[in-house]
């Protein structure tokens, strides 16, 4: 009789080991913004299984939301990333060993797993795998390759990786912002400026479908980074967040983006939904999920706790492989006959977390913690070694 929830908790300790457990090289790691990433790779699965007509919600829609959840993606990124930075001094940006790591850190998350994708599938078209999701050939490989192409979800990855070679440049002006100490009113003055400016450079409506530039989705970026300097400001300053005004401003972020689903804005405006209705609202996803990710983080716990909850962190954790891999999983279900209806959908997120789970520990995991040797990275953080 004691077998069973021996047996549950082993499995749980398990799980929470090999995907829960922090990784070893940031011990600032924050479980909330796990949950998010989860929220993000979760919008881009249903509103896939809407358009294959798979997703079982009586009345909604949720065709033509996966853009929105590309972009919480993007406002991560540059927020983890840019905050990270930013808890160093200036001083430190000059630090050589800090920017080969970054290099390599960056390159183990996208890279090895992007490959394995492209390889597998070059391999399956040369050998005339029919209705493989990603249809691959040598001069496509090699245009994605070099970043130049991204069939179907893919095109993410050069405007994220492009992101990267660029962040060390957005970091830089924003710890030198962060040096000067100005108002709130100077710092949002500025971050106003550099928004419009980006948006004039490469207009929103000039952007391609899945156009695979960096410039069209800058303004996305820059609010994600722009975020990491005001989170670092709130939490260095005198005053301690207000969490009431961060509950209702993450609750406006919310009905927000309720309201941008092209089904909901149709039915509210009685006209026909528009599946390509919000993929250009650039600024508006950049602003609307800065200031939901800020409001997790500094509202109250209730906010935050379906975030930090168990299985939505388990689904950001490997939220890179089941954006990958979620596309071609629901191919072949749909041709062995999965239908439509509450089975179906279950189903098939099922199968999509689980080839994602088991992708990560294959392709994800053991990248995870590398670093450069420990010196090195006592040299970059300055700091001395740990134990």
């Amino acid at each position: 009789m004691q077998e069973t929830p021996i047996a549950a908790d082993q499995a749980r300790s398990t799980v929470w080991r090999l995907f829960l457990g922090r990784p070893r090289a940031r011990r600032d790691h924050l479980d909330a913004l796990d949950g998010l990433r989860g929220l993000a790779v979760l919008i881009v699965l249903l509103s896939h299984l809407s358009n294959y007509g798979v997703l079982a919600l009586p009345g909604i829609g949720l065709s033509g939301t996966g853009k929105s959840g590309v972009y919480l993606f993007f406002v991560l990124s540059a927020f983890l990333l840019t905050r990270v930075l930013l808890d160093r001094p200036l001083a430190k940006f000059a630090d050589g060993f800090l920017w080969l790591d970054y290099a390599l850190r960056r390159v183990l998350r996208i890279w090895p797993l992007y490959l394995v994708v492209l390889l597998a599938s070059w391999w399956l078209t040369r050998s005339g795998v029919q209705g493989w999701h990603y249809a691959m050939d040598t001069a496509t490989l090699l245009r994605h390759l070099r970043l130049q192409e991204g069939q179907s979800v893919l095109w993410s990855i050069p405007v994220e990786f492009t992101f990267y070679l660029w962040l060390p440049l957005v970091a830089l002006a924003l710890a030198w912002v962060q040096q000067k100490r100005w108002p709130w009113a100077v710092e949002i003055l500025l971050a106003a400026l550099a928004l419009a400016g980006a948006a004039w450079a490469w207009p929103a409506q000039a952007a391609a479908v899945n156009d695979v530039r960096l410039g069209p989705y800058l303004v996305i970026f820059l609010c994600g980074a722009m975020a990491a300097r005001w989170d670092h400001r709130l939490r260095t300053g005198v005053k301690p967040p207000r969490q009431a005004a961060w509950a209702v401003v993450g609750i406006a972020a919310v009905l927000a983006c309720a309201l941008s689903i092209p089904q909901v804005w149709a039915g509210l405006a009685g006209e026909s939904a528009d599946g390509a209705l919000n993929h250009h609202w650039f600024v508006f996803f950049g602003l609307v999920w800065s200031l939901l990710l800020l409001a997790v983080l500094h509202g109250p716990a209730w906010l935050r706790a379906p975030f930090a909850w168990a299985p939505a962190r388990l689904l950001g954790v490997v939220s890179f492989s089941a954006y990958l891999w979620h596309m071609p999983v629901l191919d072949g279900l749909r041709r062995i006959g999965v239908g439509d209806g509450p089975l179906a959908t279950a189903v098939v997120l099922a199968a999509a977390v689980a080839v994602a789970m088991v992708s990560y520990l294959l392709f994800e995991r053991p990248w995870r913690d590398v670093r450069l040797s420990r010196s090195a990275r006592a040299h970059a953080n300055g700091s001395a070694p740990q134990a």
